[in-house]
């Protein structure tokens, strides 16, 4: 009974021994290892430094310096490897390295790095590339030492021509010391960037960005971006792409060649742009609106990665809808297509639209143009058909002087950036047939069949056709060899439209019904708002003698034949623009 009660007494007394020991034994070596930090905090390391370069240099294969190594203890216990440079002029240079060894490691005979931090410094393009390849191999870590995490923090990366940074950035490292992961921002993380190895010394790369611009393109701002694809020894090859930037978008695939200067090939599935920002990063002044989407081949070649926006090569299918433009300073409205569709080459300095097809005002448009931006000139092969004149008329003045349908032929050139001298920028030479249709402001008929008619003033004369030539050019519109027809009359003249708008021509009518006795000389003047339409004095004279020596009716329609004969055969021909060529030559520049 006694030996019961003496046993629980012996075991408590054993157990508090045991743990007065333990804390005595812990005090003791939390202890030792303050004075062994303690006493390498004191312990100047500099003496240290050629044996860590040499050691450095034979692991990352390029000459390493090092200015200085201090030891910290905050936040935990590290060293400070201050003004290292790794590689020759064009290397990697941090203002100071920190490196976090695992001390249990250690203890245990391994050297294993947990962190390594770098800071502040500049990194070429080529050493930095070597350098990642080194860690994507573990090669370092059978050498004895093994890294689990390497940081980058305020670093700037050097490439032929430009410099992106400061850059923030983690690689990974596996158990193996392998290089699993690589991670880098910019801008506050406005981009960022995963790099993933692959064999043969490839990565998988993932991009993402958000309301950033990249260096030198600032005009190019991303609203967003995103791109997956696979960076080679000297190429990037993007499966995929997504970008936005001021309101247009690209989505496509691509590859990007850097070892040799930059060359660039995308294959764009689909682009979408307001036709408003594209004429702005053209830098033309043309009011030109509506919604444009393309795909095709998108490719640059540069010596530098900031030429590049200046040698983009395009070539694919263009579709632009709504579109409303307004290529005359003097136009009353903008011209509005429902649709355009072309193929489109593009080069820095030329345009071609091919294949040509335009929806406007009830009819079409077809044919192709080119845009030489060196000299700032457009030049155009045109076919119309069933398009709504007057609507089209509407665009350019108040005063409608034809309605209809019309169909046309035409080759213009028209020097960009003079819309404020139009028509004096342009050169447009065509034929035309108008059907169904009406000549406003002036009666024809009326006219030719009343020679005592002083000059008709309003009025409208309906036409079944209305076919001729035209010119435009600095001396104004100019129509020749122009016939019209109807059920009443038939008519052919001439007639130019001045700078000024004023009128000028001469017209001969035949009324129908009178077996083409009557046959009416007329001579057109006034202005566009107030058009005049008259005989001629050589008409109305003859109409006087016929009509004093045969009576009225047919001597007076026998005097109009005459004086219209005598008119053809005396009368003076000055016109300059008698006859139109087909293919205009390029406005002069003034």
């Amino acid at each position: 009974m006694r030996i019961i009660v003496i046993l629980p007494s012996l075991v408590n007394n054993k157990f508090e021994f045991f743990m007065r020991f333990l804390k005595v034994l812990f005090v003791s070596l939390l202890a030792l290892v303050m004075l062994a930090m303690l006493a390498i905090y004191l312990t100047p390391l500099d003496a240290y430094v050629p044996k860590v370069e040499q050691t450095l240099s034979g692991q990352l294969h390029e000459p390493v310096s090092i200015q200085q190594i201090d030891f910290a203890a905050l936040p935990l216990p590290h060293l400070k490897l201050q003004g290292v440079r790794l590689g020759e002029q064009e290397g990697i240079v941090a203002r100071s390295v920190d490196v976090d060894l695992d001390l249990l490691s250690l203890l245990a005979g391994q050297v294993v790095v947990r962190q390594i931090a770098v800071r502040d410094g500049t990194a070429h393009l080529t050493p930095l590339r070597k350098l990642v390849e080194l860690f994507a191999t573990p090669s370092v870590a059978t050498q004895g030492i093994a890294v689990r995490e390497l940081q980058l923090f305020g670093m700037s990366l050097v490439t032929p021509g430009l410099t992106l940074g400061p850059i923030e950035g983690k690689l990974e490292f596996a158990q193996g010391g392998k290089l699993q992961r690589a991670w880098f921002a910019m801008d506050e993380q406005k981009m960022t960037a995963v790099f993933q190895p692959l064999s043969g010394r490839n990565f998988v790369v993932q991009m993402r960005a958000r309301d950033w611009a990249a260096p030198r393109l600032s005009q190019w701002p991303f609203d967003s971006l995103q791109v997956e694809g696979v960076l080679g020894q000297g190429n990037f090859s993007a499966q995929k792409f997504a970008v936005v930037t001021r309101g247009i978008s690209l989505a496509g695939s691509g590859k990007a060649e850097f070892s040799d200067g930059w060359r660039i090939k995308a294959k764009l599935a689909q682009a979408d742009a307001p036709l408003e920002r594209v004429m702005a990063l053209l830098g033309n002044q043309t009011e030109l609106t509506g919604a444009l989407s393309a795909k095709g081949m998108l490719s640059a070649k540069a010596n530098s990665l900031g030429e590049l926006k200046d040698n983009f090569q395009f070539d694919g299918e263009v579709r632009a809808s709504h579109v409303s433009a307004r290529i005359a300073a003097g136009f009353r409205q903008p011209l509005v297509f429902d649709e355009i569709r072309a193929r489109v080459v593009a080069e820095p300095d030329y345009l071609l639209l091919s294949a040509l097809q335009a929806k406007l005002y009830g009819g079409k448009l077809s044919g192709e143009a080119s845009i030489d931006r060196k000299d700032a000139l457009l030049k155009a092969d045109i076919s119309a058909s069933g398009i709504a004149l007057n609507h089209l008329v509407e665009a350019l003045t108040n005063d409608v002087l034809f309605t209809g349908s019309m169909d046309s032929a035409a080759k213009f050139s028209m020097r960009l950036g003079g819309g404020d001298e139009f028509p004096a920028n342009l050169l447009l030479t065509g034929n035309f047939h108008l059907r169904n249709g009406t000549l406003t402001k002036v009666d024809l008929l009326q006219v030719a069949s009343n020679p005592a008619t002083i000059s008709s003033k309003g009025g409208v004369t309906r036409f079944d056709d209305l076919t001729g030539l035209f010119k435009v050019d600095e001396a104004g519109y100019h129509f020749r060899r122009v016939k019209i027809s109807s059920g009443s009359l038939n008519a052919e003249g001439k007639a130019d439209i001045g700078p000024s708008l004023q009128l000028s021509g001469t017209l001969e009518a035949d009324v129908k019904g009178t077996g083409g006795v009557v046959s009416m000389p007329m001579i057109v003047s006034g202005t566009l708002s107030n058009p005049l339409v008259r005989p001629s004095g050589t008409a109305l004279a003859g109409a006087a003698v016929g009509t004093a020596f045969l009576g009225p009716g047919l001597g007076t329609a026998v005097g109009i034949k005459v004086g219209g004969f005598l008119t053809k055969l005396f009368g003076k021909n000055d016109d300059k623009n008698s006859e139109i060529n087909a293919a205009p030559d390029a406005p002069a520049k003034k």
